[in-house]
């Protein structure tokens, strides 16, 4: 019975991965898994069921990488460094992952047609800014700018890579990683001059 679940739940990512929201149905992952509809409905008598177990399995399963991966005990640019690089490791192990929870979040509604898990985002923003703000107000090791701004540019850009990495879009991954760590380690770092008027 697991065994069948699970490979309903892993269909469904594949599906959504390669033909999108909009096209994936209980039906489409029938025929995949050359299975009647009724055995999926027995597992996930709707769809949304299925959807929602996806969100919550992959940002658990994240959650969990970044807890093993990211550095947090050094300084706050060190923290901002490692955040980005863990976020984007974990996409490029987790490729087809990654491309089903961009088609979900991008696409599923309510009945009212409101973004169900719309608030991800402000939920994904918060460590950053607390890494931001730890910079600026104890470690005097960012400059001045908007915790939150800055945080909507640092995920901005690792949601832009991710989709290309997913996609197997960029040659040289590593170089990459690295080129982005660099952008934003210069993007908010205090300059001399700003180091000499504290």
């Amino acid at each position: 019975m697991r065994k069948t679940r699970d490979s309903i739940l892993l269909a469904s990512e594949e599906l959504l991965a390669q033909i999108g929201y909009a096209s994936f149905s209980l039906g489409q992952i029938a025929e995949r898994l050359k299975i009647s509809k009724g055995v999926v409905t027995y597992h996930f008598p709707q769809k949304d069921l299925i959807i929602n177990e996806i969100v919550q399995h992959f940002f658990q399963d994240a959650a969990e990488y970044m807890e093993a991966h990211m550095v947090l005990d050094r300084s706050a640019p060190e923290a901002l460094a490692s955040y980005i690089k863990t976020n984007l490791n974990f996409v490029v192990n987790n490729p087809i992952r990654t491309l089903a929870i961009s088609q979900i979040i991008g696409n599923h509604r309510d009945k009212e047609g409101r973004l169900v898990f719309a608030d991800q985002d402000d939920q994904i923003l918060q460590p950053l800014i607390e890494i931001f703000e730890y910079g600026q107000k104890e470690e005097k090791s960012f400059r001045a700018f908007q915790p939150e701004l800055m945080a909507v540019l640092v995920r901005s850009a690792i949601d832009t890579l991710s989709g290309r990495i997913a996609k197997d879009g960029i040659l040289d991954i590593n170089l990459t990683i690295e080129e982005t760590v660099n952008s934003f380690i210069l993007a908010t770092r205090c300059d001399d001059n700003e180091e000499a008027s504290k």
